[in-house]
């Protein structure tokens, strides 16, 4: 397990200590900025140990934390854009590609398509940028179940 090492500049501190007294902060910046702030060299440095006591989190999260600062700074604390599930990314478009793929005869001799190769060819086609085996098979369990009704 690597040691980081923290040396907080008087501006990262003073903007922590900030953060942690107004309490207009999400609890988990909040915690975040107390793990810090309690593992500065300049400081006192506490043990992960001590400081599972003091704050109440994991000497993983606290690890983590740690790690998360040394290599991100204060960019740590900056909102990262949430990723689009692939599931989202699943619209008419790309069922009406499959159901055409399914009507077509599988490639390679095979006697009928499997998962695999349908999530491939999607690919191969430039339909969808990626998309897993499993969505294949929900969106196929979707359209045989909206055909059944």
């Amino acid at each position: 397990m690597t040691v980081h090492r923290l040396y907080l500049t008087s501006e990262e501190r003073l903007t922590l200590e900030s953060w942690v007294k107004k309490g207009k902060h999400s609890s988990k910046k909040v915690q975040q900025a107390q793990i810090l702030l309690n593992s500065d060299e300049n400081v006192e440095r506490k043990s992960s140990t001590l400081l599972k006591g003091i704050i109440g989190v994991s000497v993983k999260t606290i690890e983590r934390v740690r790690r998360q600062f040394c290599e991100e700074g204060m960019e740590m604390f900056v909102l990262k854009p949430r990723k689009t599930r692939s599931d989202k990314k699943i619209d008419g478009r790309v069922e009406a590609h499959l159901t055409t793929l399914l009507c077509q005869s599988p490639p390679n001799d095979k006697s009928k398509w499997e998962l695999k190769m349908l999530s491939d060819r999607l690919i191969e086609l430039n339909v969808v940028e990626h998309i897993s085996v499993t969505m294949v098979r929900r969106v196929l369990k979707k359209r045989n179940a909206a055909r059944m009704s």
